[in-house]
């Protein structure tokens, strides 16, 4: 069976996710950190390598721009898992050379499909490569017994489509939409294009010196960036001044407790989505029910085992995340919707819909045709409105003609005219008189 390397720091989510590969059939090697998986790629040369991006010592991004920097291992396929799912962060990965992408939590039937396909390919690939190399003892058309030499044939799934193979000379796996970054030959990273990490920020509400310490100092172990606050008040003074993705909250502080704290949170629409994890020495049911009742996501009581700990936290920040693009997702609706308003009004205006326009998903397909029909639409009414305005003109100018012949016929001089011309005309249409038939009239004796 193909050999897998799973990379991911979180101890919950590594056996979790190693477990649920090994009953796909997987042979599954894990690392727990960026320097671990180059090594283990090059020595020990998985089929596929599937890499989170937040790691300990060198990130996901690094960690993967030296596994294609690497002639040995360049042409392993690099799947991401991770739950920063910004277009931002895949691009960075793709850049850094991976082959997919998948956001966490995974879907488990997207996840396999892809790694089926990218093992179908490298498949392919290494046979297409070895035939191409092999030693040819007799010419391509023929045998030494003079009949036509068989064609080896690697078949693809019929899903995979071959065009999406490189050629020869392009680097393994390469993908045309995101093509892996050359080699360079050395380990420095370009913090600005491949290993720049925007990390959670997390609020720690902690009366207690010691213990608020240790637990920032795990946190941004595991790439967490931190914020403390010794009291409730500086707790929600901190929250006004920045903006976190989750906050950690002790009960029992000085000044204002943790149910207050939670209380003025989840009253203000500008931080009630913020997820917050109420963290307490005691052990008393009504207070963790208080604390569900109020808003909390999830409650944990001290002292804290530190894997429960992140993976509550992760938990919390993907719920965010869900949370986050389904309201960004009806807000693109609520923007269609508006710009159907105003095409029905006649007041559209493109503008509104280039957020949606770029999202990458079906709704940003609909808005893209939208636009490009509300456009025509608006620009049929103008013509309409031009042929319009060119119609009314005419009329207008033929109403002016009227009205100026009438004035003409009714006058004075037109009449004289008129008269005159009768007479002419009369003039005109009388017989002339025969000048033999006066002669004779002339000459009849009396």
């Amino acid at each position: 069976m193909p050999r897998l390397l799973l990379v991911e720091d979180e101890q919950v989510n590594r056996e979790l996710f190693r477990r649920r590969l090994e009953r796909k059939g997987y042979t599954v090697l894990t690392a727990e950190n960026g320097l671990d998986a180059v090594t283990l790629t090059s020595d020990e040369k998985p089929n596929l390598v599937l890499m989170d991006l937040v790691l300990p010592g060198i990130d996901g991004w690094e960690a993967t721009r030296r596994i294609k920097a690497n002639p040995v291992t360049v042409a392993t396929p690099v799947i991401v898992l991770s739950a920063h799912a910004t277009s931002n962060a895949k691009e960075k990965a793709f850049a850094a050379g991976c082959q997919d992408f998948e956001t966490k939590p995974v879907n488990w039937n997207v996840l396999f499909r892809k790694i089926e396909e990218w093992l179908a390919k490298a498949q392919a690939e290494t046979a297409r490569r070895a035939e191409e190399t092999a030693p040819q003892s007799a010419p391509a058309s023929e045998t030494h017994a003079g009949l036509p030499a068989a064609r080896t044939t690697h078949v693809l799934p019929t899903d995979v489509p071959t065009d999406t193979l490189p050629p020869a000379e392009a680097v393994p796996l390469a993908t045309g939409k995101h093509p892996a970054a050359p080699a360079t030959g050395g380990a420095k990273c370009d913090e600005k294009e491949v290993c720049a990490v925007q990390p959670k920020r997390i609020l720690v509400a902690e009366d207690n010196d010691a213990n608020r310490e240790m637990l920032c100092r795990r946190l941004n172990k595991h790439g967490y960036a931190t914020v403390e606050a010794a009291n409730g008040r500086e707790a929600l003074d901190a929250v006004l001044k920045h903006k976190f993705d989750l906050v950690l909250c002790d009960i029992m502080m000085p000044e204002v407790d943790g149910y207050e704290v939670l209380r003025e949170l989840k009253a203000d629409p500008d931080t009630a989505a913020l997820p917050v994890i109420m963290i307490s020495a005691l052990d008393e049911k009504a207070g963790v029910a208080r604390c569900v009742e109020m808003g909390a996501e999830d409650y944990l009581q001290k002292p804290y085992d530190p894997v429960l700990l992140h993976a509550r936290i992760n938990a919390c920040l993907d719920k965010r995340r869900l949370r986050d693009q389904e309201l960004a997702y009806l807000k693109a609706v609520a923007a269609l919707t508006r710009a159907a308003e105003l095409v029905e009004r006649g007041e559209f205006d493109s503008a509104l819909l280039t957020p949606v326009a770029a999202r990458d998903d079906d709704l940003g397909t609909l808005a893209r045709v939208f636009d490009r029909m509300a456009r025509e639409v608006q620009a049929r009414m103008k013509q309409l409105q031009s042929d319009v305005q060119q119609m009314t003109k005419v009329e207008i100018d033929t109403r002016d003609v009227v009205h100026e012949v009438e004035r003409v016929t009714t006058s004075d001089a037109f009449e004289k005219a008129r008269k005159q011309a009768e007479e002419t005309r009369a003039r005109r249409q009388r017989p002339a008189p025969n000048p033999m038939t006066e002669t004779m009239i002339l000459n009849v004796p009396e």
